[in-house]
């Protein structure tokens, strides 16, 4: 179970410091390019009427590092903090209330239900509850909202391949990262600032520093993001690897990533490590 992190922020001038209590993971990179996600997610999460969101999107497309952000940008939004519950290692429906009260470190009791207990719990707490990866055990979506509709002062943030289907959910669908035009490619500068180009050239520096875009290798790199739907889980995977980008077409870049899914490479999906990006 992920420790508790307490972060201080500066008080406002006549105002007494406060704690805000987190157990949000630290992403190993940073977030490139969503930042208007991000600002629009933070906008439907502050709204009085707004207790459900869930980000939904194809396995890759950057669903966890994009709930992490938001999640951390609303710290100072909720006074007991944000709870963050890994979902992704379970696979049972019952097992989720479970897994939730393993987080919030609540102590099952034979004499009370588990509901119960989370729900005395979260009763009056100002709390952002972060479930990552619910998609396969979406038919315990109802309990979510049982649990926000006893706890008035709780929202949950979600991530998940498929919507809940519950009342008051609001989804928030997650695109892929904006892609350059092929056809018509702007110069290196422009292009190098283009979103899943920018992805894949912070991976590739990290593995090796020398790296950078040529007029050599502009096209091959612009056609590996384009190729992989600039899904940021396939070109944090592919672009290490790329060694000579200039050689490497798209087919080579897929197989150097083929077969490789959320759950097997490190992410938030995996017990792995729940601070990689995606």
């Amino acid at each position: 179970m992920q420790d508790n992190i307490i972060v201080f922020p500066e008080p406002p001038p006549g105002d007494r410091a406060h704690l805000v209590t987190h157990t949000l993971p630290r992403p190993l990179t940073p977030l490139i390019g969503r930042e208007q996600e991000v600002q629009a997610a933070c906008r439907l999460l502050r709204r009085p009427d707004v207790r459900l969101v869930t980000l939904t999107g194809t396995g890759g497309v950057g669903k966890t590092r994009l709930a992490l952000q938001v999640a951390t940008n609303l710290l100072d939004d909720f006074a007991d903090g944000v709870s963050f519950v890994l979902l992704a290692p379970i696979s049972d429906p019952d097992l989720v209330l479970p897994t939730i009260a393993q987080a919030l470190e609540i102590k099952e009791s034979e004499a009370r239900p588990l509901l119960d207990l989370l729900k005395a719990f979260l009763r009056d707490k100002h709390l952002l509850l972060f479930l990552d990866n619910f998609e396969q055990i979406v038919t315990a979506a109802p309990r979510l909202t049982e649990l926000l509709s006893f706890c008035p002062q709780l929202k949950m943030l979600v991530t998940s391949r498929s919507t809940l289907h519950v009342q008051g959910e609001h989804e928030f669908p997650v695109p892929p990262l904006t892609l350059p035009d092929l056809n018509q490619l702007p110069d290196l500068e422009v292009l190098s600032h283009s979103v899943a180009v920018a992805l894949f050239l912070q991976r590739a520096h990290a593995a090796k520093p020398v790296f950078q875009i040529t007029t050599v290798n502009a096209r091959p790199i612009a056609e590996i993001c384009v190729h992989l739907d600039g899904l940021p889980l396939a070109i944090e995977l592919g672009s290490p690897h790329q060694t000579a980008p200039a050689t490497r077409t798209p087919r080579a870049a897929e197989s150097a990533i083929g077969g490789v899914d959320e759950r097997s490479a490190g992410c938030p999906g995996s017990a792995a490590d729940p601070a990689q990006d995606y």
